[in-house]
């Protein structure tokens, strides 16, 4: 694996954005940022979005996020994004059928896009074969979320990335630069 650096982050999200334009996939997020981006202080997901916004991650756990009541989505999910305490925010996430680390994670990121990356495996394989990233890629534990969140942060500051950007670059090189 070449360098990870501004041109690399570049040339990969461009591949994964050319991948999925016009497909489920993308119309899915940018209605998911948009309607988030519609409401209110502090922010929250509703029922629909939070399925959504689930199997837009992992679509496996469709009847877990179905059998969680409305109510239940809309604190949790207003209390994880007005929380400062990060690892608290996981936790509160977790409350919810089928969401775990990775499910947290990619709510926390479309609350707080310029804050928190998504967990992904694909990502942290990249950062594996760039030496970045020195756990088992396999472990999804609470330490490791935190310290893949610290990386992302930094990595995209660096280059002058946004967090999105940089993870849809280390996908797609984990799913197509072999």
């Amino acid at each position: 694996m070449r360098e990870i650096s501004a041109e690399f982050v570049r040339d990969w999200a461009d591949k994964y954005n050319k991948h999925f334009k016009g497909k489920k996939d993308e119309t899915d997020e940018k209605d998911i940022r948009e309607w988030l981006s519609r409401q209110p202080e502090p922010k929250r997901l509703n029922r629909d979005f939070f399925v959504k916004l689930g199997c837009w991650k992992s679509a496996r756990q469709l009847p877990a996020y179905k059998a969680n009541d409305e109510r239940l989505i809309e604190e949790a999910t207003r209390l994880a994004y007005e929380v400062t305490n990060e690892r608290i925010k996981l936790h509160i996430l977790r409350v919810l059928n089928g969401v775990q680390v990775a499910v947290a994670s990619t709510i926390l990121h479309f609350l707080q896009p310029d804050t928190f990356a998504i967990f992904d495996i694909r990502v942290r394989r990249s950062l594996k074969k760039a030496g970045k990233w020195d756990r088992d890629e396999n472990v999804a534990s609470d330490e490791a979320w935190q310290e893949y969140v610290a990386l992302m942060r930094n990595l995209s500051s660096s280059l002058g990335v946004t967090l999105r950007e940089l993870d849809k670059a280390l996908w797609a090189y984990d799913k197509w630069g072999q």
